[in-house]
């Protein structure tokens, strides 16, 4: 580029070789037509793949964009260092290369940014699993609560702050997570913008338990430990503008007795939720969606007390929040079937009724005028 950027987007690839085309173009198509000036910083993180090669075939045609490879995985907060560190632009903006980043979103954001020193995005309908989404919540509302950033979201890939923010980061693995409450500790202002968030399309999400809850629980304590330590930043105000200088100590101790008893409380709600979680009953139909007993299994079943009866229509479907197989069995010299119901998380039999001949012609009637298989398997 001939011209000094107005500013960068960093999008870090791990084993993204299924995406790099359609978020890259994207992002191309965005820029080129509504943010014109910019640049865009892709940074492989060691992948396995055929990612790296799939970026450097595409910056050969974008002359906006540039291309850095990382040895060996070191994670995504490396790669957005790495990124911060090779640009020069006075603004930058951070976003996932899994394509669930919604690049259109960035406009807003800079919009936003006017006044502030980072806007970070709020993913209001997240697209991601149920687990993932409760474990996010958890994690946001004790982080924002104990580290006092004031964001709701602050794992959401799409963020925009000014490059003397960067100064604030320290190398974390889980930075991308706490940029917003090292911002906050430096004196930096930091608002949040509802932004759109997609399904993931192609590939698999890189995180695990270890990096999605272990590692962040780790560097939250020593963040903790380092934001009530660390030099106030350009933005901080003076402490005269809100204690008197007589009342000082006493209010810096009131304020580390209510920090600390906000963690052991939060601790102590943690703890109380996990064994109610234990020791709670199971719901009905709890655990009982998921097929233990195949279909083999629950026909020797349904035969068990009709040894030489012949097997009619099996159907496995859900019935009263579990999963249930129904299984028709004509006895030996009987015109009427036994309609069995059987348990497909633990093979029980629910219930046993007669269906007379009339009745199975027609439940046959109905079935196949909706296209559901029935089968007749000879004994």
């Amino acid at each position: 580029m001939n011209h000094e950027p107005s500013f960068a987007v960093v999008v870090p690839f791990f084993n993204e070789e299924r995406n790099v085309r359609a978020v890259c173009g994207e992002l191309r198509g965005i820029l080129e037509t509504m943010l014109p000036g910019g640049e865009v910083i892709l940074v492989d993180d060691g992948s396995t793949d055929k990612t790296w090669a799939k970026l450097e075939e595409i910056a050969l045609t974008w002359p906006q964009c540039r291309v850095f490879h990382l040895s060996e995985n070191q994670g995504q907060s490396a790669a957005l260092l790495l990124g911060f560190d090779k640009s020069v632009a006075p603004i930058l903006v951070t976003m996932d290369g899994d394509g669930q980043s919604d690049p259109r979103d960035i406009e807003k954001l800079l919009v936003k940014l006017e006044g502030v020193d980072m806007v970070v995005g709020a993913r209001v309908v997240r697209q991601d699993s149920w687990l993932r989404r409760k474990i996010s919540w958890i994690a946001n509302s004790i982080r924002s609560e104990l580290l006092g950033d004031g964001v709701s979201d602050a794992g959401c890939a799409l963020k925009v702050f000014r490059r003397d923010v960067v100064g604030a980061f320290i190398p974390i693995r889980t930075l991308y997570s706490f940029m917003p409450a090292l911002a906050v500790a430096a004196g930096f202002r930091v608002i949040e913008e509802p932004v759109n968030h997609r399904p993931r399309k192609n590939g698999t999400s890189k995180y695990t338990v270890r990096s999605f809850l272990l590692l962040p629980i780790l560097d939250f304590i020593g963040l903790e430990w380092f934001r009530t330590r660390r030099c106030p930043g350009r933005a901080m105000r003076s402490l005269d503008e809100h204690l008197a200088i007589e009342t000082l100590g006493e209010e810096l101790y009131r304020r580390a007795v209510r920090r600390w008893l906000r963690i052991v409380g939060w601790a102590a709600a943690i703890c109380l939720i996990g064994f109610g979680l234990m020791l709670a009953p199971r719901k009905q139909g709890e655990g009982r969606t998921t097929q233990k007993i195949s279909l083999h299994r629950a026909e020797r079943i349904a035969l068990h007390d009709f040894p030489k009866g012949r097997l009619g229509s099996v159907q496995l479907s859900m019935r009263d929040d579990r999963l249930t197989w129904t299984i028709d069995v004509q006895p030996p010299a009987s015109a009427d079937l036994r309609e069995i119901e059987i348990d497909a998380a633990d093979g029980h039999v629910i219930a046993a009724r007669v269906e007379t001949a009339e009745e199975e012609a027609l439940e046959a009637a109905v079935e196949d005028q909706h296209g559901h298989p029935r089968r007749l398997v000879p004994q």
